[in-house]
C-alpha cells in the first residue's frame, strides 16, 4: 500500500483568515508537530494563499495567527469621522485599501525568497486579467511547473489577495496583471486535488484532504422579490457565487475522495457577522478557531491522519 498522499487546502476570506491560522496554531500546539512537515501538497486562496505561502515558506502556524492580530490594523486602517464619509465617496472609484499594509506585512513573514525555497509543494489560485484566464502558481514540483521557480513568495501573495474593490490588482512585470483567486475557486479544494491526481499521479483512494474554511453563515435570499436590478442584487452578488462555489468544490471533493479521506472544518457564525475587512474581529475570530480545532472530532482525525509523526517524503524542487 503506498504512503498517503497529504494535501492542506486553505478557503479565502480576508481577515477571517485568523479562524484557519488559529486552528492550525491550535494542531501544532496539541501534536507537538509542524503543518509544513506533514502535508505533501498545500493549497490556499486569497488569505489561505498567504497562510498557505507563509506555512511552506517556514513560518510556525502561530506566528501567522499572530500575524491577523498585529498586522490586520495595518492592512485594513480604520477609517472614522470625515474621513470616513469621504473614504467612503472615493471607493467608488478606486479600491477601498492601497496594498502597502499587506506587502509589507507578508514580506515581514516570507521575506523576498523564490517559491523555488519552499518546504512543501504549493499550488496558489489566482486570475490574470490581461489573459482573462485563471491561473496557478506553483513551486517547481513536476516538470510542467517550472515557470514560478524563481518568482519571488512574496509576489503570489500579493495575487491572489488581490480583492477587485478591496486592493488594487498586482501587476508582476513580464507575467501579468492579477486579481483574487477567490474570484474562481475561494475553496481550492479540487485545484489541490487535480494537482496531486493529474499532474502528481496519486490515486483518489491514497488522498487524504484537510479542508478548512474561513467561517461561513447561512445565505438565503428571503425575498426574491427585491432581486430584480442591480441595487437589488449588489450586496448578494459575492456571497452568491463564494458560498456557491464553496459548496460546489466541498461536495465535488468528498464525492472523489470517497474512498480516501476529506476532512472539512468549518464554522457557522451570525448572518454577516463578520466582513473581510474586520480587523477589529481578528481575536474573535482566532478564538473560534481554537475552539473548534480542539473538538474531538477534529483532533482526533487531524493526530490520526495528518500531524500523526508521520512525516511526508522530502520535497526536491526540480532544477
Amino acid at each position: 500500500m503506498s504512503k498517503p498522499f497529504r494535501i492542506l487546502s486553505i478557503d479565502g476570506g480576508g481577515m477571517m483568515g485568523a479562524f484557519p491560522a488559529a486552528a492550525l496554531a491550535a494542531f501544532e500546539r496539541a501534536t507537538g508537530r509542524r503543518v509544513v512537515d506533514h502535508f505533501d501538497l498545500i493549497t490556499g486562496t486569497s488569505t489561505g494563499g498567504i497562510i498557505a505561502i507563509g506555512l511552506a515558506m517556514g513560518a510556525t502556524a502561530e506566528q501567522i495567527s499572530a500575524f491577523y492580530e498585529t498586522e490586520g490594523p495595518k492592512i485594513f486602517p480604520r477609517r472614522t469621522g470625515m474621513q470616513g464619509w469621504i473614504g467612503r465617496a472615493k471607493d467608488l472609484f478606486r479600491p477601498k485599501y492601497s496594498n502597502a499594509g499587506l506587502r509589507a506585512a507578508v514580506e515581514g513573514v516570507v521575506g523576498d525568497r523564490p517559491l523555488k525555497e519552499a518546504k512543501t509543494r504549493l499550488v496558489i489560485p489566482s486570475y490574470d486579467v490581461n489573459t482573462g484566464k485563471v491561473y496557478l502558481f506553483k513551486t517547481p514540483h513536476h516538470e510542467n511547473a517550472r515557470a514560478n521557480a524563481d518568482l519571488p513568495a512574496l509576489d503570489a501573495a500579493l495575487a491572489t489577495s488581490a480583492a477587485p474593490t478591496f486592493f488594487p490588482a498586482h501587476v508582476i512585470p513580464g507575467l501579468g496583471t492579477f486579481i483574487d483567486g477567490g474570484m474562481w475557486a475561494n475553496c481550492p479544494a479540487v485545484v489541490g486535488l487535480v494537482e496531486a491526481m493529474d499532474f502528481l499521479g496519486r490515486a483518489p483512494e491514497d488522498v487524504r484532504m484537510l479542508s478548512i474554511s474561513t467561517t461561513n453563515y447561512p445565505f438565503l435570499i428571503d425575498d426574491p422579490g427585491k432581486l430584480r436590478g442591480l441595487l437589488g442584487w449588489a450586496p448578494k452578488l459575492v456571497d452568491t457565487f463564494m458560498f456557491g462555489q464553496a459548496q460546489s468544490a466541498v461536495n465535488t471533493a468528498f464525492c472523489l475522495l470517497k474512498r480516501g479521506l476529506f476532512h472539512r472544518i468549518d464554522y457557522v457564525v451570525p448572518a454577516q457577522a463578520y466582513s473581510m475587512d474586520a480587523a477589529a474581529a481578528a481575536r474573535d475570530v482566532a478564538s473560534r478557531g481554537r475552539v473548534i480545532a480542539e473538538l474531538n472530532e477534529n483532533m482526533r482525525v487531524v493526530r490520526e491522519q495528518f500531524l500523526n509523526g508521520d512525516p511526508t517524503e522530502p520535497y526536491t524542487p526540480l532544477a
